[in-house]
């Protein structure tokens, strides 16, 4: 089988001839340049660049060869601009991290150093800081942590969208994949994640202190990401598999939006996303959503998302063997193939196996399941472990 046609075995629920990998198929599912560079060494592949794939959490864009290594089976189109909106499509140049790591960078992405040694980056209204020896840029200003009105939104946040600019960088990102035989994942950064433009703090307040308002935003945000969608779709057609959106609606112990206000003012909006996205195309429809999340998963399957990531296992409620006997005939589970918070950064590389082939067991079953970490893999874990988890899930038998 190709890659593309493992993927969407497993999406379907149907049988393939070895469970499907993914590694750096989208930003929420790669891995930072640290980890990254430590893992070419051990790989001993010593060609290429490392480059940032995202500037907000420093994550590397995963190489063909180091995807022939681990066997990926998927590749991304970027959005024309990252979660800091640093544009994607200006060429790349030199930047050193703060370990003194060589990177290549977009040439938009323009942090200042500070007399502390941290870096500050403004772009659009907001304020994002790398703390000196940090691995991830912090938003320190968020563009409407100041609105109160309808008015202010309007006023502030440009819902303009994707122009002929952003679908001629979309077409030629398409070109590039047109024979690919793997499984590409499109990303138009549709992000319903509200704190990340008031903060969290004000966003979650918003929600029930000016709740019209944040309605509001939410209904014009999703009409500009259909919008830009609609530009996707027109730019690179049938080359891409399966479309993302984002928003983290867990922490670790349950839900951290009420239910009620999250069927009020998100679920109508994701359904009306994920519906046009099918009306359109033939996509599937990923979407990212961090935490314990169990409480909302059948809203999630009723919008008609196809795949959940990243799965975090270590959540409550988010129990592999749990998940598979309640959700596992109507949902892809992508991602929960190792713990990223414990096993994956601080086992040994026999606990990393260990946990990978006991995931797959479950996960596996009746298909439905794409391997990769929970999440990103972080800046400090050890390469053979990384080497360990790829290792085991690709020898596994069904």
């Amino acid at each position: 089988m190709t890659s593309k046609q493992r993927i969407i075995s497993a999406i379907k629920h149907k049988e393939s001839d070895k469970i499907p990998v993914d590694l750096g198929g989208s930003v929420q599912s790669t891995i930072h340049v640290y980890a990254y560079s430590n893992l070419k060494k051990a790989l001993r592949i010593n060609s290429g660049n490392i480059e940032i794939m995202d500037s907000f959490i420093l994550a590397a864009k995963v190489e063909d060869s180091v995807r022939n290594a681990l066997k990926i089976d998927t590749v991304p189109i970027l959005p024309p601009f990252d979660a800091l909106g640093v544009r994607n499509d200006v060429g790349k140049k030199d930047w050193q991290m703060p370990n003194g790591l060589k990177v290549k960078s977009s040439k938009d992405f323009n942090p200042k150093i500070q007399e502390d040694g941290s870096y500050l980056l403004k772009k659009g209204g907001y304020i994002f800081k790398l703390p000196q020896n940090g691995y991830y840029f912090d938003p320190v200003k968020y563009l409407l942590q100041d609105a109160t009105t309808a008015k202010d939104i309007d006023k502030n946040f440009d819902f303009t969208g994707y122009t002929y600019k952003e679908a001629d960088y979309l077409k030629k990102e398409a070109e590039k994949l047109k024979n690919t035989d793997k499984a590409v994942i499109g990303d138009v950064f549709a992000s319903f994640s509200a704190e990340d433009v008031f903060g969290y703090e004000k966003a979650f307040m918003n929600l029930i202190l000016e709740k019209n308002m944040m309605k509001y935003f939410m209904e014009k945000l999703t009409d500009m990401f259909i919008k830009n969608f609609d530009v996707f779709y027109d730019a690179v057609g049938d080359v891409v598999d399966i479309m993302m959106l984002h928003k983290d609606m867990g922490n670790q112990l349950g839900v951290m939006i009420s239910p009620s206000i999250a069927r009020e003012i998100f679920f109508p909006n994701f359904k009306r996303f994920v519906s046009h996205v099918k009306k359109k195309s033939k996509y599937y429809v990923m979407m990212h959503n961090c935490g314990s999340i169990y409480e909302f998963i059948p809203d999630l399957i009723e919008c008609g998302i196809d795949i959940i990531n990243p799965v975090q296992i270590t959540a409550k409620n988010m129990e592999p063997q749990k998940l598979k006997k309640e959700f596992g005939k109507d949902i892809c589970f992508w991602g929960g193939g190792v713990d990223t918070q414990h096993v994956l950064p601080f086992g040994t590389v026999e606990d990393v196996r260990k946990q990978v082939r006991e995931n797959a067991i479950v996960f596996s079953e009746e298909g439905g399941y794409v391997f990769t970490p929970v999440h990103c893999i972080q800046a400090n874990v050890p390469p053979e472990n990384i080497i360990a988890a790829f290792d085991e899930i690709n020898k596994f038998k069904f």
